[in-house]
């Protein structure tokens, strides 16, 4: 046979292997399981380790969005976010960053419509930086029928009539400027620039019912600059608001009022006269203080607001508007006002809003040098306007905030209309 020819060596190298003893195999079998065991090891170890890691890296990102989030955002994880839906553990106190993480994910993030609102209606803490740009048109038409005279036989007026109708149009050019200290502090600046233009009627000159005198006047220039600061008092909780204490200086940088000399229209037979120019400012220094707050209840927002008024009396020149200088002092009459309303949400990207907001005006006293004051009459007011408003957000940055005003007083425009664009860095 063929196998008998095979190397003797080759029979004898297995003869070799088959006679190895069998604690040399068992010695071998261990070590291999040992180093199985050292390696699997390690890799648990690794393991634990890179999950070390990625928790702590997840607990800074939660930090890092917790700092730059926003009013209606932190509204949204407490469960009362306008586009939200209430969340499984509303109790959590917010500043227990761990508890809310999984509330956070799950929440859906306020739409944009809604931190508009917050922006426009009570206050945003959550933009760093932001200017906002408008205009606005306001309309006054007013009539009145002046007599100088007497009632002779308490049936028939002997005297001068005439008939006196003002329409006024003011227009607004401002620019705000609004910087975020941190989520509770801000400040903001508002330079205004006013264009107006007065129409003056008067009919009866001459003693003519028919007879109609007109003259119109126009000016611009600088308002009354002012500054503002709010601090957020309280924070919104699914039991109650959010709630932000305002605060703001005046400054008498327009053109004031006091000492403009009232000019006779040429042909009217003294009976229509107008301002020599039109001011664009109140020429005293004044400061407000005030609270708003603002409630999310789902698709709503609802807001609210009350603020005090305060003029500061000052020193003229001239306070008269005869002929010559008649030094005086003025003081304007303080103010309160309070205002409410609603807006809702129509879809992510743009909302409606309502409102009311009234003030009363206390009367005003001028003193001239050497003598007491004196109240001047019909100085008192009540400006009510009913406003109605549109909010769209263009993009994540910027915004276009449109209101109507309708003056449901007599001393209120009889129209107003406003358009904003905020922008946001």
């Amino acid at each position: 046979m063929r196998i008998s020819t095979l190397p003797a060596f080759v029979f004898a190298a297995a003869a070799g292997v088959t006679s190895l003893p069998a604690s040399a195999i068992a010695v071998q079998t261990a070590d291999e399981f040992a180093v199985l065991r050292s390696e699997i090891e390690q890799l648990k170890a690794r393991e634990a380790e890179a999950l070390s890691k990625v928790e702590a890296l997840e607990r800074r990102l939660n930090a890092l969005e917790a700092s730059r989030i926003s009013d209606l955002q932190a509204a949204s994880i407490m469960g009362r976010g306008l586009q939200g839906t209430p969340s499984s553990n509303s109790s959590t106190e917010p500043g227990l960053a761990a508890n809310t993480e999984s509330d956070d994910r799950k929440s859906p993030a306020p739409t944009a419509a809604a931190e508009d609102v917050a922006r426009q209606q009570h206050r945003s803490f959550s933009d760093r930086f932001a200017v906002e740009i408008g205009t606005t048109y306001s309309h006054f038409d007013s009539a009145r029928i002046n007599l100088n005279g007497f009632l002779a036989l308490d049936a028939i007026f002997l005297g001068k009539i005439s008939i006196d109708q003002l329409r006024a149009d003011i227009l607004t050019f401002d620019a705000t400027a609004r910087y975020g200290l941190n989520d509770r502090l801000q400040f903001d600046v508002n330079v205004p620039y006013l264009y107006r233009h007065s129409n003056f009627q008067s009919g009866g000159a001459g003693g003519a019912a028919t007879s109609l005198t007109e003259e119109n006047v126009t000016g611009h220039g600088l308002g009354d600059i002012n500054f503002g600061v709010s601090y957020r008092l309280i924070r919104e909780t699914p039991n109650r608001p959010d709630i932000v204490l305002n605060a703001r200086v005046k400054a008498p940088t327009g053109r004031h009022p006091y000492g403009v000399e009232l000019v006779e229209v040429e042909g009217s037979e003294g009976n229509l006269f107008v301002p020599a120019r039109l001011p664009t400012g109140s020429g005293l220094w004044g400061a407000s203080i005030g609270i708003s707050a603002l409630k999310t209840i789902d698709p709503l927002v609802v807001f609210g607001s009350a603020t005090f008024f305060k003029q500061f009396a000052r020193s003229f020149s001239d306070v008269d508007e005869a002929e010559g200088k008649q030094p005086g002092r003025v003081r304007l009459g303080d103010a309160f006002q309070w205002g409410a309303g609603v807006a809702y949400a129509l879809n992510d990207y743009s909302s409606l809003s309502t409102s009311f907001t009234q003030r009363w005006i206390r009367r005003s006293k001028v003193r001239l040098d050497g003598e007491d004051y004196e109240t001047i009459v019909g100085s008192q007011g009540n400006v009510g306007i009913v406003n109605l408003g549109g909010t769209f957000s263009l993009n994540r940055f910027v915004s276009l905030v449109a209101t109507v005003g309708i003056g449901v007083t007599e001393d209120a425009p009889d129209l107003s209309l406003g358009l904003r664009v905020p922008i946001r860095f």
